[in-house]
Formats: structure tokens, sequence, C-alpha cells
């Protein structure tokens, strides 16, 4: 495998063919990467201290891997962004010199939309003060700033946000809802009106796909409530947000 010049941070990412590639950080093909593989496998063995997986990503429309659960609810979040259109996950590694110090850092998570790319550390907020922990990631943060990318170490989110999207997260695959009840549910939206009220006078017989139903349009942000208290029938519409439906597979 070829190394970056002496003296270069090295970059080296998976391609979507399973060949290593290497360059350096100012050459880093973001697009590519995106594309891309882990550069690392996600083990698993009994007695772990963690839960890897995969999430079944709408944004991508295939799986993407986590390494705990910590980073299985930033890939949720990243997942529900309407900003994101890319997820990777361990996209690239970082090899480099800090001062007296040779670092090697695999981020969690590359996210790519409109407004430029994101790279992403998880990091449980009890081990941001250990000095190795906050040496990394104080080292890829100002790596990430050369790069001109977006550098966010995450921690967590209130446990109403999460448990709403992981409850709306039922809705992301439009394609086993039954089309005749989203389309007569998405209509009856409207500001001001609550969930129940919308299920109550939508045209469908069916209950259980108009609640089907219901979790697409809000996975998708057809309608944006308040997710910083918790779903029940009696929350509130907000705003509608457009005729953006999407069909998955």
């Amino acid at each position: 495998m070829a190394r970056a010049p002496r003296g270069e941070v090295e970059f080296r990412y998976t391609s979507f063919e399973g060949e290593d590639v290497v360059t350096t950080l100012d050459r880093s093909p973001a697009d590519e990467v995106v594309r891309g593989l882990p550069v690392r496998r996600f083990g698993s063995h009994a007695g772990m201290g963690h839960y890897p997986g995969w999430w079944w990503s709408a944004t991508m429309s295939a799986h993407v891997g986590y390494e705990s659960l910590l980073e299985r609810n930033r890939l949720m979040l990243a997942d529900f962004d309407r900003g994101v259109t890319a997820v990777a996950s361990q996209p690239f590694g970082l090899t480099g010199r800090d001062g007296d110090v040779t670092r090697r850092h695999v981020p969690d998570y590359l996210l790519a939309g409109p407004s430029g790319v994101a790279v992403v550390d998880v990091k449980p907020a009890g081990q941001l003060d250990k000095p190795e922990v906050s040496a990394s990631l104080e080292w890829t943060a100002r790596l990430m700033a050369e790069r001109g990318w977006r550098y966010e170490v995450w921690s967590g989110a209130s446990e109403v946000l999460l448990t709403n999207v992981r409850f709306i997260a039922q809705g992301r695959r439009p394609a086993l809802v039954h089309t005749p009840a989203l389309a007569g549910l998405a209509a009856v939206g409207e500001p001001g009106r609550t969930l129940g009220e919308a299920l109550e006078v939508a045209d469908w017989d069916v209950a259980t796909d108009l609640r089907a139903a219901l979790l697409v349009l809000l996975w998708q942000q057809a309608w944006r409530v308040d997710l910083d208290t918790p779903l029940s029938t009696t929350t509130t519409i907000l705003d509608i947000g457009g005729d953006h439906l999407r069909q998955c597979a």
C-alpha cells in the first residue's frame, strides 16, 4: 500500500469496490469516501461492553454500521436530518504527527449534504476529560478545520427527542405503507390540527394503515411537530413541509 509523503497527514479510506486507498488530507475526496466501505470491521464477541450493529438508513437505502448504542442514536438523528444526503460510518483513518506524538484516529461518521461535509466523533461525556481522548479529538478538530470540513463531538441528546425519533423511525420505509391511506392522511394535515384529529377525519377506514402513514409523514417531516415533548394524539401539527414524500424500496 502506498504511503503519504513524509510529514503529511495520511488519509486512508476503503473504496466501494473494497480497495484500500491512501492519500493526503488535503486531497481527500469526500464524494468517494461517502460511497465507500468502513475502514474497519464491526466485530462482536461474548461479554463485550458495547453493542455494535447495523441501522437501515433511509438516506442511503442501505444498512450503515454503528459500534455502540450511543453511535446508533447519532446515526438515527443523521438519518432523520433533511440536510444530510449521505452518511458513511467509520469513513476514513488519519495518521500523522502531533508534536512529538504519532496519532491514529478513525472518526465515527462522515455526513454530506448541500451545506458541505461534517465529520462526527461520538464519545460518552464521561470520557471527554481523559487526556488521551481529549488530545486525539483536539488533533482531529484541527485537521478537519484545515480541510474545511465541520467537526462535531457528540455525547447525546435529550431522551425525549431520542424516544420520539426512534418511534417515528418506523416510518422510514414508506413503500411498505398503503399508498391511498398515506395520501388520504396527508390531505387533511394542517397547522393547528392535532395528530388525533387528523387520524379521525382522514378518508380511510383502516386505523392501522393510517397510523403507519402517520409515521411516514412525521419521519419525512412532511408534518412538523415539537419533538422535544412526548408525542401523543394531542400533539399539534406546527407546519406542513410541502409535497416531498418519497417512496423508498
